[in-house]
Order: structure tokens, then C-alpha cells, then sequence
């Protein structure tokens, strides 16, 4: 593996589904990992204050239910009891988290309070810019320079969390569960990024698609995870498998449990880390950020099978041009 300098420019996204049980923070959790093993610096930024979230998984969330402990919250209103740099954790080389606390679930009425303080000296046409409060306190704190790829994990619903890590990041990785409702999620997503986006007149790109959780033993699975490859030009696929539950049980990544929890990797489970690879392949040259060929050993990748056809990795070599999006604002 080489360092990966030609992906210099920091790339930012948001993995999220509306509807829970899609396998978005699995998907965040090993995303990372995989551009992790390339050399990019990534900030996972677990906003969920839910229990089992991607703090848990990794094994940070100590003090998530502490009420003395400083967390992003107080910073997005000015009212961080440290530094912002204290609230970050490694939990693996080259994966930090910024671990969520329950605080997060109050969000709301620390920003209306925050709103009302500072508010007092504006003028009376005065907007209070509520959803770029975390975009402030990122580029405040130097994130883009620190880190080569941003990832936010936000909770299952169309709040206020979720839109400040939409307005911040500008991207959205869309995991879906191959049935009629995972299917029909994604418009649902699609839906209110870009109402969220006509509405403070930005840009927001979907990253990428991906079908998680698929049993090709079941008719509609396979048919939904054809139509998810097809519509959405989905690059690869997840298959159900005990090593993600057996990763968060270590409260490791999938690829530190391959490299470092297992003996051997079962037949079933060879294919994990190739796909969540050429996933990150794609979403760099997605970013205009290609990988050289170099970045990984071809048998290293998933370049499809008998079930998803064949799989073109677009690497520094390929064009890619059409397929880039905006990054002419977000954390950049």
C-alpha cells in the first residue's frame, strides 16, 4: 500500500438512512477503516446519542452519560469546557472519533438558547445560522487541515443534528436494506437533503448508494439489490455476515478484527474488506480524488462476481470528470 497523497483534498460525508436498521454506522465505522489503510487521517464524528451507537462500537463512549464531561454541543454553542482537539479519541490507527454524548438529544434548546443570547445585539432582520453551527466549529478548529476525509454519523431521523451534518459535509453515503422499504428509503433521503438544500441554497451530492444486509438466497433481496446496482450505480454489495457483529463485539472495525481478532477469515467473509475498499476507491474518485492503482494490490479489491457482474474501479487513470461533485463549500 502507498501513501495516499493524491487524495490531498479533505473529503467530507454523511452516512445516513431515515429508516433505522439500514446499517449505516457499520458502514461508517468500516468506511473509515478502509480509507484508514491507505493513509488518509479520518474523524469519525458520531453524532447518535442513542445507545449502540459509533462511539460504542469503537469502544468510546465513556462518557456519554457523564454530566461533567465537555462535549460537541457545548462547543456549538460557544460553550466548550476545554479544548475542542480534548474531544477527540483514536480508536484505531488512523480512525479518530468524536465521540456523541446524551447532551446531543437537547441539542435543540442549547441552540435556541444560544440564539437568544447573541441575538440581543443583531439587528432585527437578524437570522440565527442554527444549522451552520457545526461547519463553524470545524473549520474553527482546524479539521480540514487535521484530517483527509470527514465522516458523520447521525441518528435515524430528519432533525436538526442530522441537517447541521448535511449542511457541513454537503455529501450523503445512502446504505439500504434490499426490500420494498429500503428501496423506497432512499427517495426518502434523497427528498429532504434536497429540500434541506433549495432551502439554504446549497448543493448537496449523493455520494453513493449501497445495499447492505442482502441474502441472494431470497428472490426480492436479489431483485431489490439489482435495481439498488442498476438505479444508483451501487458498486458493490453486503452480504448479512456474524464477522459485523463479531467487529462490534470487540468494538473493533471489521479490518482490525480480520487482522488482528482472527485466525482465519471464513469463505463467506473474504470478499468484506476487498468491497469496503473499492467502496472507498469510488467515493475518492467520486470526489474528484482518484486513488493511483498503487493504493491497493489488485487482489485486494472486489471487481464483482457472478451475482453483481463486473466492477469498474475508477482509478487516477480512468475519467471520472462526470461523476465528481461540487466540494466548493462543506468542511473544505
Amino acid at each position: 500500500m502507498s501513501d495516499c497523497a493524491e487524495c490531498s483534498d479533505m473529503q467530507a460525508y454523511t452516512v445516513y438512512n431515515q429508516s433505522g436498521g439500514q446499517g449505516k454506522t457499520t458502514v461508517a465505522r468500516d468506511l473509515a477503516a478502509a480509507h484508514a489503510e491507505i493513509d488518509q487521517r479520518v474523524l469519525l464524528i458520531d453524532m447518535d446519542a442513542q445507545n449502540g451507537s459509533l462511539s460504542n462500537y469503537l469502544g468510546v463512549d465513556d462518557n456519554k452519560r457523564n454530566p461533567e464531561a465537555d462535549d460537541l454541543t457545548f462547543h456549538l454553542v460557544e460553550q466548550g469546557q476545554g479544548e475542542f482537539s480534548d474531544l477527540i479519541r483514536t480508536a484505531e490507527p488512523n480512525v479518530d472519533v468524536l465521540p456523541s454524548h446524551k447532551r446531543l438529544n437537547r441539542v435543540d434548546e442549547f441552540l435556541d438558547s444560544h440564539e437568544n443570547y447573541i441575538g440581543q445585539t443583531k439587528p432585527d432582520d437578524w437570522e440565527y445560522p442554527r444549522y451552520e453551527r457545526l461547519l463553524n466549529v470545524l473549520r474553527e478548529n482546524d479539521v480540514p487541515s487535521e484530517y483527509d476525509v470527514v465522516i458523520i454519523d447521525p441518528n435515524a431521523k430528519a432533525d436538526t443534528v442530522y441537517y447541521m451534518a448535511l449542511y457541513a459535509t454537503r455529501n450523503v453515503v445512502i446504505p439500504a436494506v434490499p426490500t420494498r422499504s429500503g428501496y423506497e428509503s432512499i427517495d426518502g433521503v434523497a427528498d429532504s437533503a434536497q429540500g434541506f438544500a433549495e432551502n439554504q441554497d446549497i448543493n448537496i451530492g449523493r455520494t453513493a448508494v449501497i445495499p447492505t444486509m442482502v441474502d441472494t438466497r431470497k428472490g426480492d433481496h436479489k431483485d431489490y439489490a439489482r435495481k439498488l446496482r442498476d438505479e444508483y450505480d451501487a458498486p458493490v454489495y453486503f452480504k448479512s455476515l456474524s464477522a459485523f457483529e463479531s467487529a462490534e463485539e470487540q468494538y473493533v472495525s471489521v479490518f482490525q478484527l480480520f487482522n488482528e481478532h482472527r485466525s482465519r477469515v471464513r469463505k463467506s467473509e473474504k470478499n468484506i474488506l476487498p468491497k469496503y475498499r473499492t467502496l472507498a476507491a469510488t467515493i475518492c474518485a467520486t470526489f474528484g480524488n482518484p486513488l493511483p492503482k498503487e493504493a491497493w494490490d489488485g487482489k485486494e479489491l472486489f471487481t464483482g462476481d457472478d451475482f453483481w457482474g463486473d466492477v469498474d474501479i475508477p482509478f487516477a487513470d480512468a475519467d471520472v470528470a462526470d461523476d465528481t461533485i461540487d466540494q466548493t463549500a462543506g468542511v473544505n
